[in-house]
């Protein structure tokens, strides 16, 4: 039994988002929430507060709005430079495509993070985490992906594994080894040589909690991903997959057919796709912030996706290596 000196606090005249009940959210206008230590011990309307808890701290929260901690199910948070001069090519009316085959886009980024510190990556990471906490995110998904070599995927798994032993959050940490060909490699030696056996070596280690991969033209083909799919699943790893974000590749069916947690982006699925994803349980991660910041045209389906029953979380897609302000830079 916990010990009766534990601190109480009551946090009165809230508006608690519960999220029981038939309207999604299950609000309490005028609620309460007993914390016994660390504990959340009794959420409920005023006055229902239990009789021994009448010796607590009572802070009045004059309405607002409480809600569970907010879960960030797609972020790029562990990398280093910045992209800031490609928003200005892609508003000069450059494509992701040739940002890409430039050597911009994801291998600008891979160029700077093998290049900084484990502890550089810690406190960049931290200054963007420390946005997300601000904005009541309490557990957050942390890909790799900027490394594309076993040293640099290692480092930046590290350090997302760091961020919980830092501050007060859950991470969840994914390989996104499948993210880019490194230059000088076509796709399958890269897949052979160091992709699938450093998944292997890391997922010995501890580091990954699951998988992930871009199925596109400028990226991986199906085939190929259907490979790291497969390489995963025998590691006992969950998968997901950056899907139909420039081009329709039928990615997301692939994902469907193997169980994916989720498919994302989504911008050129097809109902044929969503069908796939309704069946398997695939959750559609939309990610406006991408689409708007790459000034793309293509938006998702989501009325297909809505009336097939296919579960949306709605993630800016701008936290991490295209976003500048604000987690670039520390908030006053």
């Amino acid at each position: 039994m916990e010990a009766t000196n534990t601190p109480r606090r009551i946090l009165r005249h809230a508006r608690l988002a519960t999220m029981t009940g038939d309207d999604g959210y299950g609000l309490i206008d005028d609620g309460e929430i007993t914390i016994q230590g660390d504990v959340i011990a009794h959420v409920g309307k005023a006055g229902q507060r239990p009789a021994d808890a009448t010796d607590a701290e009572v802070i009045d929260l004059k309405g607002r709005l409480v809600t569970p901690g907010l879960i960030d199910c797609h972020t790029h948070l562990v990398h280093a430079g910045s992209r800031a001069r490609e928003f200005e090519m892609r508003l000069e009316g450059a494509t992701y495509e040739q940002i890409a085959r430039a050597g911009g886009g994801i291998f600008s980024t891979v160029k700077a993070t093998r290049a900084a510190s484990e502890d550089e990556l810690l406190e960049s990471a931290l200054t963007r985490l420390d946005a997300f906490l601000s904005e009541g995110v309490t557990t957050i998904e942390v890909k790799s992906g900027y490394g594309l070599d076993l040293q640099t995927e290692r480092k930046m798994l590290r350090t997302a594994r760091k961020l919980a032993d830092e501050r007060r959050v859950r991470v969840h940490t994914t390989f996104l080894g499948a993210h880019a060909v490194p230059a000088g490699l076509d796709a399958d030696t890269y897949l052979d040589t160091i992709c699938l056996p450093a998944m292997r070596e890391l997922a010995s280690d501890g580091l990954i909690d699951a998988v992930d991969g871009f199925c596109e033209t400028i990226a991986f083909s199906p085939q190929q991903i259907e490979r790291v799919f497969e390489t995963a699943l025998e590691l006992e790893l969950p998968i997901k997959l950056h899907a139909e974000q420039l081009s329709a590749l039928g990615g997301s069916s692939l994902a469907a057919r193997h169980g994916a947690l989720s498919s994302d982006h989504l911008e050129y699925a097809t109902a044929d796709d969503i069908a796939a994803m309704k069946k398997s349980g695939t959750v559609a991660v939309i990610l406006p912030g991408a689409f708007y910041f790459l000034r793309e045209t293509q938006k998702p389906p989501i009325d297909l996706i809505r009336d097939a029953g296919v579960r949306v979380p709605y993630k800016a897609g701008a936290y991490g290596t295209w976003w500048v302000p604000p987690t670039d830079h520390p908030r006053t």
